[in-house]
């Protein structure tokens, strides 16, 4: 079956007291334009002189992908595409390309320069097992004046008169099919932790949880913040839950033991964080922050501290019964 790359119109609000005659009854009629007329597009090129081709794994866009499994998959599918079409159309696709200086192309067959796409009103088709007309879907979808989805347009993500969108429904789906596959992945592992174990991780995840709280708790609070998109405060705050999860949950037990023990030292008050995260007990310094301390009591030389640090929590523990 042929794949097909779509980008579609962005049909105009009839409603709006801006548009004028015109552009009412092209609306009224589901059009944005007069039939037969189009926008020419041509790669955009960018003030560091790269052009924006949609086959640079390293690309400012790409970079700027604060999801973590959406930058992943980008990067994998640019790398793979590029590779594929230079080896079918015998061009070099770097970004700084003389490929892509329209400028220098001879005919509208020259293959080794990019041509312009006319987009005409309505869906434009891109036959994606034509080396050619994926190249041109390829940079036409990270073009700055075509919205990356309809949903990104409406967020107010593009100027309000952008008039295309990329409807990629196979990417969008591939993004959510990832996401779901590592939650599930996720609440499988945290299934399988000890009680002990998902008190741990969740206090490390700056979950409100204590000795007291009942597994059942436990589980939906870990469960519920698994399937939100970023931390919305505290110190993990704006990053990935599933993979700040997967970093506790695969971490040393010995090492997690440890940073949960300092956790519940400061929670007991044992120490205090101070003047930029150093911890102090009373007025001693204890360390210059959270990681030198777990440091230290990793240390085989300091077990006397450690055991002396779990029994002041182990105390404290009591009293607050």
């Amino acid at each position: 079956m042929t794949k097909i790359g779509k980008i579609s119109v962005i049909k105009a609000d009839n409603n709006s007291s801006t548009l004028q005659t015109m552009q009412n009854s092209l609306s009224r009629k589901g059009m944005t334009r007069i039939p037969g007329t189009g926008v020419f597009k041509y790669p955009y090129k960018q003030q560091d002189g790269f052009y924006r081709t949609g086959l640079d794994p390293n690309a400012a866009y790409i970079l700027r992908i604060e999801d973590q499994v959406e930058k992943d998959l980008e990067i994998k599918r640019v790398t793979e595409l590029r590779k594929k079409l230079e080896y079918q159309l015998g061009v070099n696709l770097d970004s700084r390309s003389e490929f892509w200086n329209h400028a220098k192309s001879t005919s509208a067959d020259d293959l080794k320069h990019v041509q312009p796409v006319k987009l005409k009103d309505g869906d434009n088709y891109f036959d994606l097992s034509v080396a050619m007309q994926e190249l041109s879907y390829s940079w036409l979808r990270v073009h700055p004046t075509i919205a990356s989805s309809y949903q990104a347009w409406e967020r107010g993500e593009y100027p309000a008169d952008t008039q295309f969108y990329v409807s990629d429904d196979d990417v969008e789906n591939q993004v959510v099919y990832k996401k779901k596959q590592l939650i599930n992945k996720a609440i499988i592992k945290f299934d399988g932790m000890t009680y002990e174990k998902k008190r741990k991780v969740a206090r490390q995840l700056g979950l409100p949880v204590d000795e007291n709280t009942k597994e059942e708790v436990v589980y939906n609070l870990v469960d519920n913040l698994l399937k939100q998109t970023e931390f919305k405060n505290g110190k993990h705050q704006g990053l990935n839950p599933v993979t700040t999860f997967h970093k506790y949950a695969d971490m040393k037990e010995s090492l997690l033991h440890i940073k949960d023990l300092i956790g519940q030292a400061l929670a007991y008050n044992i120490y205090r964080s101070r003047n930029g995260g150093k911890l102090f007990k009373g007025e001693y310094e204890v360390a210059k922050d959270e990681d030198t301390y777990v440091a230290y009591l990793m240390d085989d030389d300091h077990q006397e501290d450690l055991i002396m640090l779990e029994e002041e929590v182990k105390n404290k523990k009591l009293i607050a019964v």
